[in-house]
């Protein structure tokens, strides 16, 4: 009989549990008949039957439902984010082509885990090294699509200011158009780690804002302050632009529309202009940030 993704994930989990760490009293977790994580104080954390663990301290509600998440998913596999994951995974195989050792990646702020799971594909394709992948997001949502997706992966619901995992454990952490805590993000990273942070660029979906807003300053995006702010947690060793377009379909229009929040509270009328789009080209444009301990 095959394994069920919670064996899966449970055997995992216990190969990897020095990665982890209690969100309460930051002691090591133990796993526990396959059934629970454990630490010396008796905190104790249940694996869900779908694989993955909850780490956060409390039950937080978060913005982000499953309909945003099964979007994200829909369009990246139409290959929205795929010149993305080509550019941060060429990174990371890299790293790992210089290190000799398996690759410890993070995902922080990994949502439904599309991101991780097609940047790992990719660099072991490049590479052929042993990429071991954790994803944390403070939605459960998020991570439950992701454990029932990609059960060769380690998923935990947690809190990126109180992040479940052990002091210098990851060589990278991935942060991809999500809030980064760059003192827990230090904390985390072995010695020579490093951060990847994917931020906007200015002309990121340039197409929609022109439709979506009518005051010229709500369409101009500039994320300068935030690749400051980077910059000054971060030796910053690399700063790279990612533009293309991306010709949009119906499925795929849909698809963004439900996911980016430019489109949440809008108006019949401002919706009805982003679905002017359809079957016309888009622009898409990332900076990516390489930043190390």
């Amino acid at each position: 009989m095959l394994p069920t993704k919670k064996e899966r994930q449970a055997e995992l989990l216990a190969r990897h549990s020095e990665m982890l760490r209690c969100p309460v009293c930051h002691g090591a977790l133990t796993l526990i008949h396959t059934a629970s994580l454990v630490c010396a104080n008796r905190h104790c954390f249940d694996v869900s039957r779908h694989g993955y663990v909850h780490l956060a301290n409390a039950g937080y509600r978060s913005k982000y439902e499953q309909e945003m998440f099964l979007a994200r998913r829909t369009i990246c596999e139409q290959g929205f984010f795929s010149p993305l994951h080509a550019a941060v995974s060429q990174k990371l195989a890299e790293y790992a082509a210089t290190s000799g050792e398996p690759l410890y990646v993070l995902d922080a702020g990994c949502g439904e885990g599309s991101h991780l799971a097609r940047i790992r594909e990719e660099v072991i394709a490049r590479q052929s090294v042993d990429v071991v992948g954790a994803g944390v997001d403070l939605s459960k949502a998020g991570i439950a699509l992701a454990a029932k997706a990609h059960p060769e992966l380690i998923w935990c619901v947690g809190d990126l200011a109180n992040a479940p995992f052990a002091d210098n454990r990851f060589a990278a952490i991935l942060n991809v158009l999500s809030p980064s805590n760059t003192r827990e993000f230090a904390r985390m990273l072995k010695k020579d780690g490093f951060v990847i942070k994917v931020v906007p660029g200015e002309r990121y979906l340039l197409e929609l804002r022109e439709r979506l807003y009518a005051q010229p300053v709500k369409q101009v995006y500039s994320n300068a302050a935030t690749i400051q702010r980077f910059a000054a947690s971060f030796s910053l060793i690399d700063c790279e632009r990612v533009a293309y377009s991306f010709r949009l379909d119906q499925p795929s229009l849909a698809a963004l529309v439900q996911m980016t929040p430019l489109t949440w509270g809008a108006a019949p009328q401002q919706l009805a202009q982003a679905h002017e789009l359809e079957g016309g080209e888009i622009s898409v444009e990332f900076t990516v940030l390489v930043g190390r301990k």
